[in-house]
């Protein structure tokens, strides 16, 4: 009986994933929902930013984008997430306070771009409580799942300007966390066992971000003056990875350990384009992809994965220079977001849409508050698939500290 349940518990079925406490149910398959938040001034712009250089803000997909940093910079930035998921015939919101990462940007040599940068964000999320029935070896049995963790991705980086008008960044990644999943049998039949299978897997592995910024196409024509263009480039990672895994039942408990199994994420591309018009408004476009089909666990690709890409379209109204009013000082924001994400499910494409808005506003010196709006929507309200209607709501408070200037004594 016991062998029973562990061929029942280890067998995965997605016939029916309804969406449980912790939430969406998309995020038990791959890796989990990917974190693409490069700061919360380009998640106000429809998550744009690659070819957008600022003083002011930090870029963590693009260290390229640091090089005119002048003064220290720390921020610091949370998320409150609201899940609205339903399926055939139900619906359930969820909502969560989640901490979107920290950031420290030094410049070491302003006059010529070089800023060390340091930080750790989130990188994906695990949270789902799904349940499912079936039939395995003619027992009838309900089958209760929930899953958490996700990785984290902690950075090193410099940024460096050769020349005015190009700058070049790259940052070293640490890719690391843990997934667990618990997984609880229950038998339909009364004289069969249940039990619960617990899965822990702990991941680490690097990768390496390249990426370039150039402002000067107004060598080529005084009419693309205003243009910028970015490119970033993120390597392969490979991770080693150790499962465990421990059945309990009313019997026994018993551990098996699996040992170390490598899994695999892709490369990552993405290319952007800005466009000042004026002192007040600037625009971007980005377009971002991944290569998921090429992403291996142990060598075996990944089920209900596809290749993901992402496009997104923003607009930034600048503060009004040597402003004196306090209202003149606020940075306003709007975008618009479009993903083919990386799930796949039963042949169906999960895509998403969102649009998004967000506000800049002084609260001390060159101490800003940030905030960032989005309403995104994802996947069909069909058997067996779910829909996702997100809000989000990210706050990042960036610090601005006058390190290493050297005053003239009188």
């Amino acid at each position: 009986m016991k062998t029973a349940c562990i061929i029942v518990c280890g067998f995965l079925l997605v016939a029916t994933a309804t969406a449980g406490n912790g939430g969406s149910a998309y995020t038990m398959f791959g890796i989990g929902d990917l974190n693409f938040s490069p700061s919360v001034r380009s998640a106000g712009m429809g998550y744009t930013g690659i070819a957008l250089p600022s003083a002011n803000a930090i870029n963590t997909l693009v260290p390229a984008t640091w090089s005119r940093i002048a003064r220290v910079r720390i921020d610091a930035s949370a998320l409150y997430e609201g899940i609205n998921t339903a399926d055939a015939s139900a619906k359930l919101y969820q909502a969560k306070g989640l901490f979107n990462g920290v950031h420290l940007a030094i410049p070491l040599s302003p006059a010529h771009g070089i800023v060390f940068g340091a930080g750790i964000i989130p990188y994906s999320r695990v949270a789902y409580n799904t349940s499912f029935s079936g039939t395995q070896a003619g027992v009838d049995y309900r089958m209760n799942e929930i899953g958490s963790g996700g990785l984290t991705k902690a950075q090193v980086g410099l940024s460096y300007a050769p020349f005015e008008e190009l700058a070049v960044g790259a940052t070293l990644n640490y890719l690391f966390g843990k997934r667990a999943t618990e997984r609880t049998l229950i038998p339909l039949s009364s004289n069969v066992w249940g039990g619960t299978l617990f899965i822990d897997e702990g991941q680490s592995g690097t990768n390496v971000t390249l990426s370039a910024l150039f402002t000067g196409l107004g060598r080529v024509s005084e009419t693309l003056r205003p243009f910028s263009l970015g490119f970033m480039l993120t390597t392969r990672a490979n991770l080693s990875s150790s499962l465990t895994h421990r059945l309990e039942t009313l019997a026994e408990v018993d551990t098996i350990r699996l040992g170390e199994r490598n899994l695999t994420i892709p490369i990552g591309f993405g290319i952007g384009a800005g466009y000042q018009l004026g002192e007040r408004w600037l625009f971007a476009a980005d377009y971002y992809t991944q290569a998921w089909n090429d992403a291996r666990v142990h060598g075996v690709p990944f089920t209900n994965i596809r290749n993901s890409n992402r496009f997104g379209i923003g607009a930034e109204k600048l503060p009004l220079k040597d402003a004196t009013s306090w209202s003149d000082k606020l940075a306003y924001r709007l975008g618009f977001v479009y993903e083919a994400t990386y799930y796949r499910l039963n042949g169906e494409p999960i895509n998403m849409w969102g649009a998004t808005g967000g506000i800049t506003m002084p609260v001390s010196g060159e101490t800003r508050l940030n905030i960032g709006l989005e309403y995104a929507q994802r996947g069909v309200q069909q058997q067996p698939l779910v829909r996702d209607r997100f809000i989000r709501v990210s706050f990042a408070l960036t610090i601005a500290e006058p390190w290493f200037i050297r005053y003239e004594e009188e």
